[in-house]
């Protein structure tokens, strides 16, 4: 069994390469996980059923003299108690939509009973409720809404969330808005056009996360030069010209994301620090050839791009992971993307915030 610090590297190393999902993206990757994991007990159930009907067969013989000189009794009837539970839950689950001051009106149909908490929701997950086990204690409220269908209680949260989009000279209209409530924190994040968004807490009206697209003009020039130095780093070149600009949240601090789609290289910059996190861009002038080069290597790369000195740092990982991992007790981790695997070019290098 590996140790608990050989673990978290190993979780790590399976992250390559590394993506960032909004909260709503991950939990339809997680429930689609729930149903393949629903229909794997499925299967094993049936497995079971049929080894169970097999071995009934060889059985039956033995005991039919016997069954058939008893009387018949009559089968048992069903009360429809699962039925009755399933409704409860269902009304349940509309009552606390409308708690929140909404009056949608879903239609509840599919229940799922886990040992921490029942889920109740809509067939296309617009609309799910967590309980307590046993229990009508509602622990979660997640629900979809378009703009048409907000009550008027919830217009000075989307004043909020539109007058960060009016600050990056973007389009104001929303296309959908998320509501989210667990465990005392209560948030409400609107969905515009391009996958941006603005998330809000509803206790403070706040605004704590959000991803939006900038014009290239409207950024700070120096923060623009800053990423093209970064990715001369890696080119060797200075040539290069950014078509999509993204301040966003990450790890409560707001970073800028400059990139190229077409050509596919990225930097990451701090937008308060002006540090350096991620540069993505794939070169054939930094190449490792083996996990006893990872640190060797990129040492000169890793001063460069973000000030860090990584002497006494351990590598971890190799090409068949796709990657490596530098740490240190105490110091940032080095996350290294390879290309090619058979000759080790890097793709991409970061640094953890």
């Amino acid at each position: 069994m590996p140790s608990q610090d050989k673990q978290n590297i190993l979780e790590e190393l399976q992250s390559f390469p590394d993506q960032s999902l909004a909260w709503e993206r991950s939990q339809v990757i997680l429930e689609n996980i729930r149903e393949e994991r629903r229909r794997m007990l499925k299967q094993k159930r049936r497995r079971k059923h049929l080894a169970w009907v097999t071995n009934g067969l060889i059985t039956c013989a033995a005991l039919f003299a016997i069954i058939w000189m008893n009387p018949f009794s009559s089968p048992a009837k069903t009360t429809g108690s699962e039925s009755v539970l399933e409704q409860t839950y269902f009304a349940a689950a509309q009552e606390a939509i409308k708690a929140i001051g909404m009056n949608k009106n879903f239609l509840f149909d599919e229940m799922e009973q886990d040992t921490e908490y029942w889920i109740v929701r809509t067939t296309d997950r617009q609309a799910i409720v967590t309980f307590k086990p046993n229990t009508t204690e509602v622990r979660s409220v997640s629900a979809t809404y378009k703009s048409d269908e907000l009550t008027p209680v919830y217009q000075k949260y989307v004043e909020t969330a539109q007058n960060a989009m009016k600050e990056a000279n973007q389009p104001v209209d929303f296309q959908e808005a998320h509501f989210f409530q667990m465990d005392g924190e209560t948030t409400f994040t609107l969905w515009f056009g391009d996958n941006q968004f603005v998330r809000v807490d509803l206790k403070t009206n706040q605004v704590t996360d959000f991803s939006i697209f900038y014009n290239l003009a409207d950024v700070d020039e120096k923060v623009v030069s800053s990423a093209k130095n970064a990715l001369m780093v890696l080119a060797k070149h200075d040539r290069f010209a950014f078509t999509q600009v993204k301040k966003s949240t990450t790890k409560n601090e707001e970073v800028w994301t400059f990139s190229n789609e077409q050509e596919k290289y990225s930097v990451e910059v701090g937008a308060k620090t002006g540090q350096i996190y991620r540069v993505k861009y794939v070169t054939d002038h930094y190449r490792i050839s083996s996990i006893d080069e990872a640190v060797t290597v990129t040492k000169p790369l890793v001063q460069s791009l973000f000030g860090v000195d990584i002497t006494g740092y351990q590598a971890y990982g190799g090409r068949d992971w796709g990657g490596y991992l530098l740490k240190s007790e105490g110091k940032p981790t080095i996350r290294i993307n390879i290309a090619d695997l058979s000759i080790g070019n890097i793709a991409a290098i970061g640094m953890e915030r």
